[in-house]
């Protein structure tokens, strides 16, 4: 006590009163709370996923005893098992490419502002998401509607937090945040008026050929800098950490929809979007982050965060 009283070690009290006041600040929750609970929904979603294959596969094997009659099985016997291990990561990649925007998110929301970030990436997001749910419901692909549902989810929350902090009035984002709310809502309503008027192959079709375009839309859109990182022989506008978490995605998905499903719909538009990914990453790999700069061992950084 007589220690405590002149200073010369500080009270216990006193150390766990500050400790509680920082924890108890009202952002510090904020960003905790959020942290926590996409971590805790993306790994729930994964979890989902992965435990649909073994439901399934169990209902594949005991099957012919409840009735010879009813096929429950999600491969063929020749099916090799890479393809289903494929299938099984391929959501949860899926997932976890959705989880990529999170940390600027964050910052945004720390910072209060946006800065001269655009909205583009989060609203082509949520239809893009949005789109591929549809699709995968009328061709009854679990693996398909469920990864994307959650990339829909994520995008609207991203898009939320994005608006909140935007400056009224700006018109860079590209457009204004009214546009790009109205163009998105248009895209939910037509996708959703093909569904309820239109037979489930038509419907599926029509959606299946505007799910390609937008996907390749949302890969190619990181290539239109590609003038510029070529002049200034720097590739620090192209994200390391995300270009090869897209490359996995694509390679993936690439796999699962030619070997497995069959569909031209999920193979085609993965493979240009792998293409994509791939000519990124040898632009990253030829140019970097601009010697020039001074920031030669920012990919080195980069690449031990991933």
């Amino acid at each position: 006590q007589y220690l405590v009283t002149t200073g010369h070690i500080r009270s216990p009290q006193i150390d766990a009163q500050e400790k509680r006041e920082i924890t108890s600040h009202p952002q510090v929750n904020m960003v905790k709370r959020r942290q926590s609970s996409f971590v805790y929904f993306a790994a729930f979603a994964a979890a989902l996923l992965l435990n649909n294959d073994l439901v399934t596969a169990s209902k594949a094997r005991v099957g012919p005893a409840i009735s010879p009659d009813i096929d429950f099985s999600v491969s063929s016997p020749s099916e090799p098992k890479w393809i289903s291990k494929c299938s099984q990561l391929a959501p949860c990649c899926s997932i976890l490419c959705s989880l990529a925007p999170l940390p600027t998110i964050l910052q945004v929301a720390r910072k209060k502002s946006t800065g001269n970030l655009p909205l583009l990436p989060y609203s082509s997001m949520v239809a893009n998401g949005f789109i591929w749910m549809l699709y995968g419901f009328l061709q009854d692909l679990p693996s398909v509607w469920s990864a994307n549902m959650v990339g829909a989810i994520l995008g609207v929350y991203y898009f939320k937090e994005f608006k909140s902090y935007c400056p009224v009035g700006s018109s860079n984002l590209p457009g204004t945040a009214r546009q790009h709310k109205l163009i998105v809502s248009w895209i939910i309503f037509a996708n959703l008026f093909v569904v309820f008027n239109m037979s489930k192959t038509k419907a599926a079709d029509i959606i299946g050929k505007e799910a390609v375009f937008m996907y390749v839309v949302l890969f190619a859109s990181p290539l239109a800098a590609l003038k510029d990182v070529i002049e200034t022989k720097s590739a620090v506008s192209i994200p390391l950490p995300f270009t090869i978490a897209s490359t996995l995605n694509c390679s993936l998905w690439s796999i699962v929809g030619l070997l497995k499903l069959n569909d031209f719909n999920i193979y085609f538009p993965c493979m240009l979007g792998l293409g994509c990914a791939v000519l990124q990453l040898c632009l990253k790999g030829i140019y970097d982050d601009g010697i020039s700069d001074g920031r030669a061992g920012d990919s080195h950084q980069e690449m031990s965060k991933v």
